[in-house]
């Protein structure tokens, strides 16, 4: 087997924070949404409320670094032995984990400023996106996007763990290029 290219040390570090993070983000958005559903307020809502806005907007922070990342350095190649059409698929999936990974953030920081609900942890206060307008109809209408967004990423990243377990087990390299 050839030698195994990892990422840099720096990408691998905000790979798994931003992995920590949105693992927190996903189970906490829906203990939150199912409180305000069934009309549960209190500080316990609140203070879900409150991390799930700073964390998700400090999500959209590390994908624009993570961006600038992938544009100035170059990914390490995949292993020769790794099928053509195998490649694609993760670098779709990849992509598409990119895409979503800015797009749901963008979803509920345009619903908190719509709503608007910005203040977050410690009565720090998310900047207003610019061009949203205070709006509750719009509001709703940006969390439902927001929502179905988070799970379409939540089931996306299910599939990404599904295959690094599965190239954890194959041995072929791969996993050790992030780890």
């Amino acid at each position: 087997m050839s030698q195994v290219q990892k990422y840099p040390a720096g990408w691998r570090v905000l790979h798994w924070v931003m992995a920590l993070m949105v693992l927190i983000l996903l189970p906490t958005g829906l203990w939150m949404a199912a409180r305000a559903e069934a009309d549960i307020w209190g500080d316990l809502t609140d203070t879900l409320y409150s991390w799930h806005k700073a964390i998700g907007f400090s999500v959209l922070l590390l994908m624009i670094l993570r961006i600038v990342l992938k544009v100035r350095l170059k990914s390490p190649p995949y292993p020769e032995h790794m099928p053509r059409k195998l490649q694609l698929a993760a670098k779709s999936l990849h992509h598409l984990l990119y895409v979503l990974l800015v797009l749901t953030p963008l979803f509920g920081w345009a619903g908190v400023t719509a709503y608007p609900a910005l203040v977050t942890v410690g009565g720090y206060d998310l900047p207003a996106m610019p061009l949203v307008p205070v709006d509750r109809e719009l509001a709703d209408r940006l969390f439902d996007i927001h929502g179905v967004l988070a799970i379409s990423l939540g089931v996306l990243i299910i599939g990404h763990i599904g295959a690094a377990f599965r190239h954890m087990f194959l041995k072929d390299g791969i996993i050790r290029r992030m780890v």
